[in-house]
């Protein structure tokens, strides 16, 4: 029974599978924190200043994980797998954007997909084509899923951001990340110090000029000046 079933995996998987059309939009994004110019606060190891341009799509991430058997090939999706909005053949679903299905015998892969009823706040229902047919399967426990945003990596996004390290014998510490394609970590780092002999003053990092108003271990005050 086994290989006859490994059988049928292999001959719907060939070496086609049926097209998934994602629905969701890019969005550029293009801004700073905080304004210049007005007064803000940042607690120790919040951000005094973040300057940004990248792209993002809207999606889902789901709150819990899915197990099931796509004939004799187990497939899970893990806990805070990104998916997106798609058609599938005349079908809205929510699909992984990397093929979370593997058939170990053809070698192809296909995305998972997850189906809801209508004004639902669970999947009930997960569907995958490994060949040119859809197979849907009611999941054993509904799982949840929240609105979520996907940085999309390229060449030209970054973000460049200070962070308030504390104040401590006259002298405040700060932190300086930048962050460049998909913002997963820090492209550069380097941590900066500063002789503060009386407030308000004056400090600049690069083209960043903050008037610093007041500052202990529980947060700075001040305003930004100059960004990036």
């Amino acid at each position: 029974m086994r290989i006859f079933a490994a059988a049928v995996v292999f001959t719907i998987s060939g070496c086609a599978t049926v097209a998934v059309t994602e629905n969701s939009q890019i969005s550029e994004h293009v801004g700073r924190i905080p304004e210049h110019n007005t007064d803000a606060r940042a607690p120790v190891g919040g951000t005094v200043y973040s300057q940004y341009r990248y792209w993002s799509k809207i999606g889902y991430r789901l709150e819990d994980s899915a197990a099931f058997r796509v004939l004799v090939v187990p497939v899970k999706v893990e806990v805070g797998e990104f998916i997106v909005p798609a058609d599938t053949g005349g079908e809205p679903a929510y699909c992984t954007e990397r093929n979370a299905y593997v058939d170990p015998l053809a070698g192809t892969g296909s995305k998972v997909c997850f189906v809801t009823p209508i004004g639902g706040s669970r999947f009930t229902k997960a569907k995958v084509a490994p060949g040119m047919v859809w197979l849907s399967y009611d999941l054993p426990t509904p799982i949840r899923f929240s609105k979520s945003e996907l940085v999309v990596p390229r060449s030209d996004a970054l973000k460049s951001e200070l962070l308030y390290q504390g104040y401590s014998n006259k002298t405040i510490k700060l932190s300086y990340r930048e962050y460049a394609g998909d913002f997963a970590r820090p492209a550069f780092f380097q941590d900066v110090s500063y002789d503060i002999m009386e407030f308000p003053t004056t400090v600049t990092f690069k083209t960043v000029k903050l008037n610093l108003l007041g500052a202990d271990n529980n947060g700075l005050r001040y305003q930004v000046l100059s960004g990036f």
